[in-house]
């Protein structure tokens, strides 16, 4: 079964978070970015039983996955 990712990147302006294939929020702080995923992720699978992941995209380097629900 396929997770639904909520993927965080560093830019040059701050923190992008991508729903899916779309970026949707900006963050000045990586905190604020990876509590705002973690909720979203979260609560979608709480309420809709998808499962879901948030990683963070770490500039060429492997991908790191920060939390998973379901």
């Amino acid at each position: 079964m396929s997770r639904y990712l909520f993927t965080i990147c560093a830019e040059s302006r701050g923190w992008q978070l991508y729903e899916g294939e779309e970026g949707r929020h900006w963050f000045a702080r990586r905190d604020e970015a990876l509590e705002t995923a973690g909720i979203m992720a979260s609560r979608l699978h709480e309420f809709h039983g998808i499962p879901t992941a948030v990683v963070m995209d770490m500039a060429g380097h492997e991908t790191v996955e920060v939390s998973r629900h379901g």
